[in-house]
């Protein structure tokens, strides 16, 4: 074979190699998650008396990795199990806090929940985040937050 057949041959592979590792096929997943316990009156004046229900998101230094807590989740005041998970469908992703059966006190809590979505998709997506709750045996799905965020790194 003649070099400069082996040497396009050769920048053929090394451009095909380089193409694949560009492109990231991997689906976002959910990471570092953390439920706050019930939040006091001391608690509550320590975050500025922040009492309304409320998403805060950032950039993890990895620059692919957005954190989230979604602050003072009204839920009763019974053990919490929330699972978080992640789904994407076009340029949505959507959260979706599972926090299970309600309504089985008497009284009210409010609590943080804080996670990372990770491998989050390059440009411009819909970030949907959405609360699903179970009152009576009836599954109930809140969505919460929905914002157009950039993503360029």
């Amino acid at each position: 074979m003649k070099p400069t057949v082996k040497l396009a041959a050769a920048t053929i592979i090394v451009a095909a190699l380089w193409a694949c590792e560009k492109e990231n096929n991997s689906s976002p997943f959910i990471s570092d998650v953390k439920t706050s316990d019930c939040h006091t009156s001391t608690d509550k004046l320590a975050a500025k008396d922040m009492t309304t229900d409320s998403i805060v998101y950032s950039w993890a230094s990895d620059g692919n990795s957005l954190q989230i807590t979604h602050y003072n989740m009204m839920l009763d005041c019974g053990e919490q199990n929330i699972t978080t998970t992640v789904e994407t469908e076009g340029n949505v992703v959507t959260v979706v806090e599972h926090v299970g059966e309600q309504g089985l006190t008497n009284c009210i809590c409010l609590y943080d929940n804080s996670f990372t979505i990770n491998d989050l998709p390059q440009g411009e997506f819909t970030l949907r985040i959405k609360v699903e709750s179970i009152f009576a045996g009836t599954p109930h799905l809140t969505t919460v937050f929905e914002e157009t965020i950039t993503h360029q790194n």
